[in-house]
């Protein structure tokens, strides 16, 4: 086995008995996401997206615009703590692995190889419990922008982690997806061309592919989910070049 291997096999390991992200991925999907289908009264409320290439207001029912909202917020926060986890844990152990002879670029492929583990764990499960509930008009890109803006949060909480410690940064990773998804992304809310400044948060573009993808028939938001995915990559590089300052000054 290879150093690279066994290093993200030392890592799966110790965020299986992190017993507070375990927790967290086996009990908040459940009750958040379920919850808000339970307690959403089923009216129908106007929602601004793509349709055809034009940005039109379509009316859909409030129980499934909260699924399309409720689940990558769910994601994300749980995601944003593993990042949060896995660097606050690097920055106590990683540089040691330097000194036994394992190069950066073999403990930097084992540690975003977990992190990208375990967003596929908690996009599977969120959108697993949203199915009880809720199917997307077009499932598989929903899901994709699910992974984007996802694996996004867990390297923004691998940044707030080289930053702030386990509680502040736990705060900001509870407080982030919530105001960016919940409220300046979230149809419901935003009726009209968002401000230019929303639109510099994660969730913009992959949130807008998901209210296209899961409300409506057609995919109109490829471009936006191009857009996601660029974004998830500025900010992946930016991460491991924190990752590599954090880890090697320890």
């Amino acid at each position: 086995m290879n150093r690279t291997a066994t290093a993200f096999g030392i890592g799966l390991r110790e965020h299986a008995r992190n017993y507070v992200l375990v927790a967290l991925l086996v009990v908040l999907p459940v009750a958040f996401i379920t919850l808000a289908f339970a307690v959403t009264q089923d009216v129908q409320m106007p929602v601004r997206t793509l349709v055809d290439g034009e940005m039109v207001t379509v009316m859909r029912g409030m129980p499934e615009v909260h699924g399309v909202i409720m689940t990558p917020i769910t994601s994300t926060f749980i995601a944003g703590l593993a990042g949060l986890f896995l660097m606050r844990e690097a920055r106590e152990t990683d540089g040691r692995l330097s000194v036994v002879g394992y190069r950066a670029r073999q403990v930097i492929a084992a540690r975003f190889g977990v992190l990208v583990v375990i967003t596929l764990l908690v996009v599977g499960v969120s959108v697993g419990v949203m199915l009880v509930d809720f199917w997307p008009e077009q499932l598989w890109w929903f899901v994709a922008a699910m992974l984007v803006l996802s694996l996004t949060y867990g390297l923004v909480g691998m940044l707030v982690g080289a930053v702030f410690n386990r509680l502040a940064g736990l705060w900001i990773m509870l407080i982030l997806p919530m105001i960016d998804i919940g409220l300046f992304q979230d149809p419901l809310f935003v009726q009209s061309e968002p401000e230019w400044w929303m639109k510099l948060f994660p969730g913009y573009h992959p949130v807008r592919v998901m209210v296209d993808t899961g409300l409506t028939a057609d995919l109109d938001t490829a471009v936006s989910l191009g857009w996601g995915f660029g974004y998830l990559l500025v900010v992946g590089l930016l991460a491991v070049w924190v990752y590599y300052r954090g880890t090697r000054t320890t």
